[in-house]
């Protein structure tokens, strides 16, 4: 396990929806969550890079900005793993490797409003369900879109 530099790149958060779920999300509406484990794909370009956007996801004090931050303001969804990369590439490079594993969008739009790639979301349904699983599909992805991923375990599964 590794503790994210302060690099650009892309990650990926492994979410554990507890029980079903609905959450007005901003702009999109209600999103209805099953229970279950989802990612949310994102990039970090800014300053501090990939420590300062994965520790913003992290805390417990933010605001509301984006899409995953009215997902994750939600009782009864948490982040139990962080995969990121370092790269240069937009997190759009992920979600045609995931797709391709079975991955699908729970809501169209989700996560990429600002999206140029024409990707559907960058949010995610596991294919799998075990967090296990669902973390080597992910990984697995991310060595298709030619990167090399590291792993944040936030949370043990009970």
């Amino acid at each position: 396990m590794d503790t994210p530099p302060r690099r650009p790149g892309v990650y990926a958060l492994l979410v554990r929806a507890e029980e079903d779920a609905a959450m007005a999300v901003g702009a999109l509406g209600i999103l209805a969550l099953k229970t279950g484990y989802y990612v949310y794909l994102g990039s970090a370009r800014g300053p501090g890079g990939l420590a300062a956007r994965v520790g913003r996801h992290l805390s417990a004090r933010k605001g509301v900005r984006w899409h995953i931050d009215y997902i994750l303001a939600a009782p009864h969804v948490r982040v139990i793993a962080v995969v990121y990369a370092e790269t240069r590439e937009p997190e759009c490079v992920l979600t045609k490797p995931l797709e391709a594993r079975g991955f699908t969008h729970p809501r169209p739009g989700l996560g990429a409003s600002d999206c140029t790639w024409g990707c559907i979301s960058h949010f995610l349904a596991c294919p799998a369900g075990s967090p296990a699983a669902c973390l080597g599909e992910l990984v697995s992805g991310f060595r298709d879109a030619g990167l090399e991923p590291r792993l944040l375990l936030v949370e043990a599964e009970p």
